[in-house]
């Protein structure tokens, strides 16, 4: 069958994506993360050079590109064009990118002094990098310099090669941000072929999951190593669906030792494998068959030992222990409102504060965490279980019907991943790329008209939470978000009722019997 010929309007609007991304990598040297620290917040301007550090005008220059660039995609959403032609044009639009200064972040510095570190003979776990012995040392931003890393064993391997072939800083940075390229190339791959796998558009699936600009912006421009954790996510979301469950496992694992958040996928990875397994012993359902729990426990005891593994030799192996399993707390040091969590213990204390009690405010965050946490794991087991059961398909044709087993536990990974980023400590902007590829892959016809505007939506606003050197609007915002933050969690509340209502909660543990009733 031959490939859709994409029309001249969707070429202007790939080109103008282009254009935007050149810009913006040319302004990146003005208004990026230079190696050299700012002494003050680098706010967009038409100055052309501060005392403080790096370019105004560029910066509205890098802001105005993003803003074009994020127009670009908007207008391509419902373009009739191919795979391969998204391809090209995620080329176009974040190839430029390569050759930026980091962008929104100074992560990538830390990680080169973090290598480095290694390199040195320091373990990163248990030194930081004001130990380091060598100038790369003072482009690292502040959080990291007195911080343990908390990335795992491969990250940290690959880091330390990259380091000990690194003569100066910017191979090292260069290095670094093409292995954040491979996960993204990866993800471009497994995007539309689980997308396709389980009944869904591939090039839909694309523009969302992929071709978004914060993905240019946060996991090429800032080279963040969660791409390289979303990529083995996918990928062995896309083995698990071809029935190589064993590979599936391992390079799930391998996302793991990069950055812990990837073993949210496992659970659901066990699922695919128990319906694998029910399949086996009721052929002719075309993989669709749901399991028993002897099918679960077989599949979970399966994805334990093959993910285990790994793990464990990562530990042992590498010599680092596994400190990594339980990150630091670093991230959490960072007060913002645009963690959930965080917001609640804000307000708590602003009510403290009126009442001559400042205390609260920490008091309040520590608490306000800790529920959180509390609660997300009960969200977990609860969107984990809904997943294993069998959706209610009432009023659906018969063909999307057909799709909801290999649909629900890929979008439970979704889920999962979201209710992660909203309940943890801190929310920084590429942590919303753990959760929008897997809904873009897995919406289907019942969920996509609900959800792919307002997820597209979240994705552009979050383009532009973050100036391009690194600076987070949610540190002065306070006043606007903590509000805004409280009435999301009203909605959230008032959401969780209505659906703990219509949840079939005598027959909870019946994997005959929906969860939740439409």
């Amino acid at each position: 069958m031959a490939e859709a010929r994409p029309a001249l309007a969707p070429g202007r609007w790939r080109w103008a994506g282009a254009v935007a991304g050149v810009v913006l990598a040319v302004a990146s040297w003005g208004s990026g993360a230079l190696p050299r620290l700012n002494t003050g917040v680098l706010w967009p301007g038409v100055a052309w050079w501060t005392p403080k550090g790096g370019s105004p005008l560029l910066a509205t220059v890098a802001v105005l590109a993003m803003g074009l660039l994020v127009l670009a995609w908007w207008r391509l959403r419902d373009a009739d064009v191919s795979v391969r032609w998204w391809w090209v044009t995620i080329a176009l639009w974040f190839a430029p990118l390569v050759g930026a200064m980091p962008l929104y972040s100074r992560d990538l510095y830390s990680y080169a002094a973090q290598g480095l570190l290694w390199d040195q003979g320091l373990s990163p776990y248990d030194h930081v990098v004001r130990e380091l012995d060598s100038p790369w040392r003072a482009s690292t931003a502040p959080t990291w310099l007195d911080s343990p890393t908390p990335y795992g064993p491969v990250w940290l391997l690959l880091a330390r090669a990259v380091a000990s072939v690194s003569g100066e800083l910017w191979v090292a940075l260069l290095l670094l941000r093409l292995l954040a390229v491979a996960g993204v190339v990866v993800m471009a791959w497994a995007v539309p072929d689980v997308a396709r796998r389980i009944g869904w558009s591939p090039v839909r699936a694309l523009w969302l999951g992929v071709a978004v600009p914060l993905v240019g912006a946060h996991f090429v421009g800032g080279a963040h190593n969660d791409a390289l954790m979303v990529a083995a996510a996918l990928g062995g979301l896309a083995l698990a669906l071809r029935g190589r469950f064993v590979l599936a496992c391992v390079v799930v694992a391998l996302g793991a030792m990069v950055k812990v958040t990837a073993v949210i996928a496992l659970p659901f990875v066990v699922i695919l494998w128990a319906r694998h397994v029910a399949t086996a012993r009721a052929p002719g359902t075309d993989g669709t068959a749901y399991a028993r729990w002897g099918d679960v426990v077989r599949a979970g005891a399966l994805t334990v030992l093959c993910s285990g593994v790994p793990l464990a030799l990562g530990g042992v192996v590498t010599g680092l222990g596994f400190s990594w399993l339980n990150p630091t707390g670093t991230p959490g040091k960072n007060e913002q409102w645009t963690s959930l969590p965080t917001s609640i213990g804000i307000a708590v204390g602003a009510v403290g504060h009126l009442l001559g009690h400042d205390a609260w405010r920490d008091t309040g965050i520590a608490v306000a965490r800790a529920v959180g946490l509390v609660v997300l794991a009960l969200l977990l087991a609860l969107v984990w279980l809904a997943a294993l059961k069998p959706a209610d398909t009432r009023g659906l044709a018969a063909e999307d019907a057909a799709a909801e087993p290999l649909l629900r536990p890929v979008r439970g990974i979704a889920w999962a991943m979201l209710a992660v980023v909203v309940l943890a400590p801190v929310f920084l902007g590429w942590y919303y790329l753990w959760a929008l590829p897997f809904f873009a892959v897995s919406l289907g016809v019942l969920w996509q008209e609900r959800l792919e505007r307002p997820l597209a939506v979240v994705a552009s606003v979050v383009c532009f939470a973050t100036l391009p050197e690194g600076y987070s609007l949610g540190l002065t915002t306070t006043a606007v978000g903590v509000p805004v933050a409280l009435v999301v969690l009203v909605l959230l509340l008032r959401r969780g009722l209505r659906t703990a209502r219509r949840t079939d909660w005598r027959h909870l543990l019946d994997l005959d019997r929906p969860l939740v009733r439409r």
